[in-house]
C-alpha cells in the first residue's frame, strides 16, 4: 500500500488539490465567521494583541444604526403610543390600584389612630373606601393621558434599543445578525468549499504542467481571499433581480429573501428590544423618570382634591387638622411607590395594542433594497477587508503545509 502510494504521490496530489483547495475555502470562510460575532469579550493581550468579535467590539455604533433604521423607516415613537387607548389602561389597571387605595386607607386609620378609626362606622368607612376608588380609574386614564402628550419627553428609544443591543446584552445584538442572516452566512461557509474546489480544478491543471511547490501556498491566499469576496459579493448584489441570458433570474441572496428576514427580525425586536415590559421600565426608571412621577403625582394631589370634601371631616377627626396634610402627602408617597408594579400588569395589553411585530414587519418588508441591505450589511462593511485577508492568511498557511507535506 505504501510503496503504491509512493510510487503514484505525484498523482495524487493532482488529484488531492481540488479537494485541499475547497477545505481552504471552506475552513476559512468559517473562521471568519465566527470572528464576526466572537469572542464577545476581547481575549488576549489588551491593546492590540488579541481579538474581539467585530459585532461585539463595535455595537455600540451598530446599535445606533439599528435605532436610526427603525426610527426613520420602520416606526414612529408618537404612532405606537397612539394606539394606546388610556381608557383601556385605566380598566386593565384600576382592579389592582383599587386593592391597593383600601389598603393605604386602612393602614393610615389603623397607624394614625386605631381607637378612633374602628369607631368610624363601617358605612361611612365603606363610603370613603367607594369615593376614593370612584376616582382610581379617572385617575389612571389622567397619567395614560398625560404621558401620551409628552412621550417624546419622558421615553428614550434610541436609549433603551442601545442599552438592550450592548454591554451584557450584546449577545442579543449577535442573535439578531445570526438570525437574519443565517441563510447567508450557511452560504458563505459552504460556498468556500465550492469556489475553492473549482480553484483547485484550475491549480490542478497548473501543477500538472508547472510542479512548484511556491504555487500551493500562493493559491492558498487566492482561494482564500476571493471565497470571501465572492460570497459577500453575492449575497448582496445584484440589489435588483436581474436576468442573464433572457431566463436566469438572479438576485443577492439577502435581498432575495426580504419578507423572510423582515419576518425574523420584526420577531425579535418586539420579543426582546421594544416589548411593553422594557419600554415601561425606560419610561419608569429611565432618565426621565422624576418627570414621569412628578406627573403621576400632580394627578394624585388632584384626585385626592376631589374626594377631600367627603374624606376630610373623618380623616380630621382621626388625626387631628394639623396632620392632616401630612397624612395626605403620605397617601400621594404610598400610592406613587406602587405605581411601577401596577403598570407591569399591563404588559401583555400594551404589547396588542402597539402591535409593533406586525408593524415592522408591513414596513420592512417593502423597503427598497438600498435600504434593506444595510439591515445584515453593516456586519461587514466596514470590516470586510479584516474577514477578507483572514481568509487569505489563513489559505496561504494551509497552501503551505500543503507543499511542506508533499
Amino acid at each position: 500500500m505504501w510503496q503504491w502510494i509512493l510510487e503514484n504521490k505525484d498523482m495524487l496530489l493532482i488529484f488531492s488539490i481540488p479537494f485541499t483547495s475547497g477545505f481552504i475555502g471552506w475552513f476559512t470562510n468559517m473562521v471568519a465567521l465566527k470572528m464576526t460575532f466572537y469572542p464577545i469579550k476581547f481575549w488576549g493581550i489588551p491593546p492590540f494583541l488579541g481579538w474581539q468579535g467585530i459585532i461585539p467590539r463595535k455595537s455600540y455604533k451598530m446599535a445606533g444604526k439599528a435605532v436610526d433604521m427603525l426610527t426613520s423607516k420602520l416606526v414612529k415613537v408618537e404612532e405606537i403610543f397612539d394606539r394606546v387607548e388610556p381608557k383601556q389602561m385605566a380598566s386593565e389597571m384600576s382592579p389592582a390600584v383599587r386593592d391597593l387605595t383600601t389598603d393605604i386607607v386602612n393602614e393610615v386609620g389603623e397607624s394614625s389612630n386605631p381607637q378612633m378609626w374602628q369607631l368610624v362606622p363601617a358605612a361611612v368607612r365603606d363610603g370613603i373606601y367607594s369615593r376614593v376608588n370612584s376616582e382610581v380609574e379617572p385617575l389612571i386614564e389622567t397619567v395614560v393621558k398625560d404621558s401620551k402628550d409628552n412621550i417624546m419627553e419622558i421615553f428614550d428609544l434610541k436609549q433603551l434599543v442601545i442599552k438592550n443591543l450592548t454591554g451584557d446584552n450584546v449577545r442579543v445584538l449577535n442573535e439578531m445578525f445570526q438570525r437574519c442572516g443565517e441563510k447567508e452566512f450557511k452560504f458563505i461557509e459552504i460556498s468556500g468549499f465550492y469556489f475553492g474546489f473549482l480553484f483547485g480544478i484550475v491549480q490542478a491543471a497548473i501543477w500538472y504542467f508547472y510542479a512548484q511547490a511556491w504555487t500551493l501556498p500562493l493559491v492558498g491566499v487566492l482561494v482564500g481571499y476571493y471565497t470571501n469576496w465572492l460570497a459577500l459579493k453575492m449575497i448582496f448584489r445584484p440589489l435588483y433581480e436581474k436576468k442573464y441570458l433572457g431566463f436566469i433570474k438572479y438576485q443577492g441572496l439577502f435581498l432575495k429573501r426580504q419578507k423572510e428576514v423582515s419576518k425574523e427580525y420584526a420577531a425579535l425586536v418586539a420579543g426582546k428590544i421594544l416589548t411593553a415590559k422594557n419600554i415601561l421600565e425606560a419610561i419608569l426608571y429611565g432618565k426621565t423618570a422624576e418627570s414621569i412621577f412628578t406627573m403621576i403625582q400632580k394627578n394624585i394631589y388632584g384626585a385626592l382634591d376631589r374626594i377631600e370634601g367627603f374624606a376630610r371631616p373623618v380623616v380630621s377627626l382621626i388625626v387631628g387638622t394639623n396632620e392632616y396634610d401630612a397624612i395626605r402627602n403620605y397617601i400621594v408617597s404610598k400610592l406613587t411607590a406602587v405605581v411601577p408594579a401596577t403598570v407591569m400588569k399591563v404588559e401583555n395589553y400594551m404589547d396588542q395594542a402597539m402591535d409593533l411585530e406586525n408593524t415592522i414587519y408591513s414596513r420592512m418588508s417593502v423597503l427598497p433594497p438600498e435600504d434593506f441591505e444595510n439591515l445584515l450589511r453593516t456586519a461587514f462593511q466596514e470590516d470586510e477587508w479584516i474577514l477578507i485577508s483572514v481568509g487569505a492568511v489563513l489559505g496561504f498557511l494551509v497552501g503551505l503545509t500543503q507543499a511542506l507535506l508533499f
